[in-house]
């Protein structure tokens, strides 16, 4: 995960999946389980933030995404 402020009181956010997780159906679930699990966090992170979220774990169910989002948002400390 990767953060910056834009200067803006709007948070966004942008999930990148690489090739290596397969096919364009696989990559793309990985995205709608990401912005799922997004959806549930977006109100305890900050605004203003430019968040850019880099899957390299392929394969997590939507309760363990959401788990490792609240971490890395916790680390990162937008939260």
């Amino acid at each position: 995960m990767a953060h910056r402020p834009n200067g803006t009181a709007v948070t966004r956010m942008a999930v990148v999946v690489g090739r290596g997780c397969g096919g364009a159906v696989k990559r793309n679930r990985e995205k709608r389980i990401t912005r799922e699990a997004w959806r549930s966090l977006k109100d305890r992170v900050a605004p203003g933030h430019d968040v850019v979220f880099v899957v390299r774990r392929f394969g997590a169910g939507l309760a363990d995404r959401r788990g490792l989002m609240r971490k890395l948002v916790d680390r990162a400390g937008i939260a």
